[in-house]
Formats: C-alpha cells, sequence, structure tokens
C-alpha cells in the first residue's frame, strides 16, 4: 500500500514540476517574443477588420406600391432577417422602375429590391441580381358579361378607359413594350396612369373599363380583381411569340377552371405572359447579407404556388444582369453549412474569422515557430560574446600578467559571472551555459593560483575554453 502511495506522490509530484517548467518556459518565451506577437495581433486585428468586415445590422430594401406581392413578400422578408437579428426596412416605391433607379443612386439608402425582369437597363452599372423569385403575370381585366375573342376584345380595351400603372411601375414598362410590339400609336389618351390600388376601386365604380397590372396570383390586389363580379380576365392565346420576342417574358398557363371550379372559370386553358421577380442588389451589399436574403428566398419563395413547384425559385433565369458571385456559389453548394447549424452572426463571424486566419496564418506559421529558435540562438550567440571577451581577457593575461593587479582581474571575472548569472537560459543551451560558467571558475582559479604569472611554472590556457570560443561565430568575436 505504501508503495502505491509512494507512486501516486511521484506522480502528482512530476505534474506539478511539468506544469511549472512549462508555465517558466511559457513566460521566458512572451517575455522574449512579446514585441513580434503583438505586431503579429495587430495584423490579425487590421485584417479581420478591413479585409472582411462584419455585415450591417440594418438593410433598407426596395418593395413596390400598396396591395402588391412585393409589399407582403417584403414583411416576410423582413420577418425572416429580424429572426436572425437583422433589421430589414421596407421602403414602399411606386413599383420596379422606381427601385432601380434608387439602387443606382450611390447617395440612397436602398441596397435591395423585388424588381420585374426587364425593368432594369441591360447590365446595369453597380447592380446584381441573386436570381428569380417568383412569376408575375400580366392580368388585364375587363368588364364585359362574356369573355370575348381576342379581336373584340383588343378593340374593347383599346377603345375605353384602360389604366397601365404609375409611370414607375412593371406594369407601366410593360404595357409600352406590348404597344410597341402590337404597333400601337396615336391618341394614347384612354390609357390612365393610377396606383393599382386607386385603379382596382375605379374599375369597380365604373370608372374605368379595364385594368391591367403584373403581380403573383396570390397577391392582395389581384385577388380583389378577381372577386370583382362583371369582370373578364384577357387571355394572351400568343404567349409563346411574345415570350420568344421579349427575353424577360415567360409562358404561364392558368388551366382550365383553375380559378374557380365551381363556375368553370376560366372556361378553358389560358395562356399568359409572365415576368419574374428578381431580387436585385446594390453590387456594394455585404456578401453575407446577400446569402441571407437567398436563405430567406430558398425558404419563402421556394414553397409550392399556384404558378410554380416546390424548389422551383429561387434561380437564375434572367440573364440580362450581372450574376452575384455569391448566389452562384448559393446555387451550386446550397445553405452554408455553418449557417444551417448556427445562429447567423456566430456562423458569419466564424466565417470570417476562417477567411482572414488561413492567410494570416500562412505568414504568421513560420514567425511563431521560428521564435523558440530565435530566442535560443540569441542566447547562444550572447553565450559566444562571453567566450570571447573571457578569451581575450585569459590572452591578456598570459601576455601581460601583472600580480599587483589581482584583485582587479577576480573582480572583472565576478563581472563576467554576474553577467552569466542573469542570463534566462532555455534548456537546450544549459550546456553551453555551465561550460561557459566552468571556464569563468576555471580561470579564476588561475588567478588566484598566479598561473599567469611568466615567473612561475607556465601555464597553458585553457583547452575548453578555446574551443568554446572558436566555436563561436567570428562576428559576435
Amino acid at each position: 500500500m505504501a508503495t502505491v502511495r509512494e507512486d501516486l506522490q511521484d506522480q502528482i509530484i512530476a505534474i506539478r514540476e511539468t506544469v511549472v517548467d512549462g508555465w517558466k518556459d511559457f513566460k521566458s518565451f512572451m517575455q522574449e517574443t512579446w514585441p513580434a506577437l503583438t505586431i503579429l495581433l495587430l495584423i490579425l486585428i487590421v485584417a479581420l477588420w478591413v479585409a472582411d468586415p462584419a455585415p450591417p445590422r440594418e438593410i433598407w430594401a426596395a418593395t413596390g406600391p400598396a396591395g402588391s406581392s412585393n409589399e407582403v413578400l417584403g414583411k416576410r422578408y423582413a420577418s425572416y432577417f429580424a429572426e436572425r437579428g437583422v433589421t430589414l426596412h421596407l421602403v414602399p416605391t411606386e413599383g420596379s422602375v422606381e427601385n432601380v433607379h434608387r439602387l443606382q443612386d450611390p447617395q440612397d439608402k436602398v441596397m435591395a429590391g423585388f424588381v420585374m425582369a426587364g425593368a432594369a437597363p441591360h447590365h446595369a452599372k453597380g447592380i446584381q441580381t441573386l436570381g428569380s423569385i417568383n412569376y408575375q403575370p400580366l392580368w388585364c381585366f375587363y368588364r364585359s358579361p362574356v369573355p370575348l375573342p381576342i379581336k373584340e376584345r383588343e378593340t374593347l380595351i383599346l377603345s375605353h378607359n384602360v389604366n397601365m400603372g404609375t409611370t414607375n411601375s412593371g406594369t407601366h414598362l410593360l404595357m409600352q413594350e406590348m404597344l410597341k410590339l402590337n404597333s400601337i400609336t396615336g391618341d394614347l389618351s384612354k390609357f390612365k396612369q393610377y396606383p393599382d390600388e386607386q385603379a382596382i376601386e375605379m374599375l369597380r365604380d365604373g370608372r374605368l373599363d379595364s385594368v391591367c397590372i403584373v403581380d403573383t396570383y396570390e397577391s392582395p390586389n389581384v385577388q380583389k380583381l378577381l372577386k370583382i363580379p362583371g369582370l373578364q380576365l384577357s387571355a394572351f392565346e400568343r404567349a409563346e411569340a411574345y415570350a420568344r420576342m421579349v427575353p424577360a417574358l415567360e409562358m404561364v398557363t392558368i388551366p382550365e377552371g383553375a380559378l374557380d371550379l365551381p363556375t368553370n372559370r376560366p372556361s378553358t386553358s389560358s395562356p399568359m405572359i409572365a415576368t419574374t421577380t428578381e431580387i436585385l442588389i446594390d453590387e456594394r451589399l455585404h456578401p453575407a447579407i446577400q446569402t441571407l436574403f437567398l436563405m430567406a428566398a430558398k425558404d419563402i419563395n421556394g414553397k409550392e404556388s399556384f404558378f410554380s413547384k416546390e424548389g422551383q425559385f429561387p434561380v437564375f433565369m434572367d440573364s440580362s444582369q450581372h450574376r452575384s458571385k455569391e448566389a452562384q456559389i448559393f446555387y451550386e453548394k446550397g445553405t452554408p453549412l455553418l449557417m444551417e447549424v448556427l445562429p447567423f452572426w456566430l456562423a458569419e463571424f466564424i466565417r470570417r474569422l476562417v477567411i482572414t486566419l488561413l492567410p494570416f496564418f500562412a505568414v504568421a506559421y513560420p514567425v511563431i515557430r521560428s521564435m523558440p529558435n530565435y530566442h535560443k540562438n540569441r542566447v547562444r550567440g550572447k553565450i559566444n560574446r562571453m567566450y570571447g571577451a573571457l578569451k581575450f581577457f585569459e590572452q591578456s593575461l598570459v601576455t601581460a600578467y601583472d600580480p599587483g593587479q589581482k584583485a582587479t582581474y577576480l573582480a572583472q571575472l565576478d563581472a563576467m559571472e554576474r553577467d552569466a548569472l542573469g542570463m534566462k537560459v532555455p534548456k537546450s543551451v544549459a550546456s553551453d551555459y555551465y561550460t561557459l560558467r566552468s571556464s569563468i571558475d576555471f580561470v579564476r582559479n588561475c588567478v588566484l593560483r598566479d598561473s599567469y604569472n611568466a615567473h612561475a611554472a607556465p601555464t597553458q590556457p585553457s583547452a575548453s575554453i578555446e574551443a568554446a570560443a572558436d566555436d563561436g561565430d567570428g562576428d559576435d568575436v
């Protein structure tokens, strides 16, 4: 039993001594290398702050007019962002054209917006796309007790008051393109430019005969129009032709009876022309916020809707704008793993830390690794210089020894020994250190015995001193 207790005590003592020695080595290391470590730490802080700054906690995004799907969508995105600690300020606008103008204005706070495909100039400067998130058909409703054939329908719509949206809306822009494609010019005074909500009430009251609006099926404005009695929805029999002629347009179909099965509305399958909603961003938007928009799009717009299947959006469909590199990575690799398992800010901090530390350690690692050798070489150099001084001192004694100066010689040797005792020596050069102290003691004994006196028996200089001095660098000596 005593043997076990003694063995346990020995182990505890060994552990304590190991910890103490390690702490002493660490303190010695820090005392020698703190200037270099401080510089490396400052480089790391600057790199972390400048090379990849933290994402902002507030973002401004342009949505659309009241009652539009973009207004509703913006609120859902804002809730998604709030759950992850980012405030998304929603900026109501007249529509896509205004959103593009605000994104292109470097002084505007708006950094993202929901924009109809084709509303921005081709490869607009300073703007990138995160992809398409839904279909927005062109809905044209007109007053008639029954659906009309295409020619009668066009004549009725063009000869009566029809609303085509405000000048800064995507609807207005698309309607202008449609008129141009059909070579309709001349008196356009019957085309009105009221906001969508106002136009819907005017249509309900009979002050308008037709309303055209670009929006999703789920938008509050479209749902209001579908419920107004006495209105017919215009199909676009040549939707495929329009889609071929205008790259920003797509063809979608409303199946027979899909709008109201009991009344079989529409009575036939109705082709429609549609654009897509794009998330356009200022190219300066932080990469992490871009990823957050894409995560929101996947969660919110990736669900099945009236015109799309689950997982169909988000996706790149509009080729007219520069594509975000962050979006390309997102579509190739999916949601970053860290953001799937960790809170947004923690995941983003770790990502920034890794991205910054990899190049940092490429520089810092060899520096840190060389620091112990630096300390060892510095101490060894000092030992070699002391060996050189001792060698020259002994040579002066051999050539010009004065017995009357013995006290002075001993004082000089004592000073050398004090310098040696004041050194903090790593274990790797301890043997050199103790050899130096032995050499100093050897010369002291020779002085005490007057061995260097020319009238006494000749004494050769210490072989150990000669060898140790010769081992040192000539520069140090």
